[in-house]
């Protein structure tokens, strides 16, 4: 019986401390995302067309130049199989970082975005693609073509390398672009 309280009582202790470590890591800089993850995360969130969380990685410098809403409308993509395949295509890329170089509050990250390569993609699939005449919906056949072929693995990609600029504010990495107004 005193081993069980003995253990129970070191039990929440043991919570205890670690509450406490994770309220305060934040405090203390822990568990803040670093530029290349903000970078990163910014790339996924465009690439698969989720522009408000893209949109919150901008600095604010960008966002003073455009509004959420003006982003969102230049940015969308028009229609729900265009959606779809771009996030078919984001979930296939793959991103390096090759360098990141923090000067104070600027971070520079070279990176390097390997993405199926579309027009290989596009030349495979629809190159020898002829269909039968009685096909009911041609369109929606080349759809679903394009969707399993992206699916199954082993598909063409090509390396596309950048430099982005990062600028920390308030403690927190956000994406600068230098946006200029229309």
């Amino acid at each position: 019986m005193k081993y069980l309280k003995l253990k129970e009582s070191l039990l929440r202790k043991l919570t205890t401390i670690i509450l406490i470590l994770l309220i305060t890591s934040p405090v203390f800089g822990f568990g803040k995302e670093a530029p290349d993850q903000v970078l990163t995360k910014y790339l996924k969130s465009l690439y698969s067309n989720n522009l408000k969380k893209t949109y919150s990685c901008l600095s604010k410098a960008d966002k003073s130049t455009i509004s959420r809403i003006e982003f969102i409308k230049q940015n969308s993509l028009s229609d729900s199989f265009t959606i779809e395949i771009a996030k078919t295509v984001s979930s296939l890329r793959k991103y390096k970082i090759n360098d990141t170089i923090i000067d104070k509050d600027k971070a520079t990250v070279d990176i390097t975005v390997s993405s199926p390569d579309m027009s290989k993609v596009m030349g495979e699939i629809f190159g020898p693609f002829h269909g039968p005449k009685s096909m009911e919906n041609p369109q929606e056949a080349a759809r679903y073509m394009l969707k399993q072929y992206l699916k199954k693995g082993n598909v063409p990609m090509v390396d596309e390398r950048g430099t982005f600029t990062l600028v920390n504010e308030e403690g927190r990495w956000k994406v600068l672009l230098n946006q200029t107004q229309k």
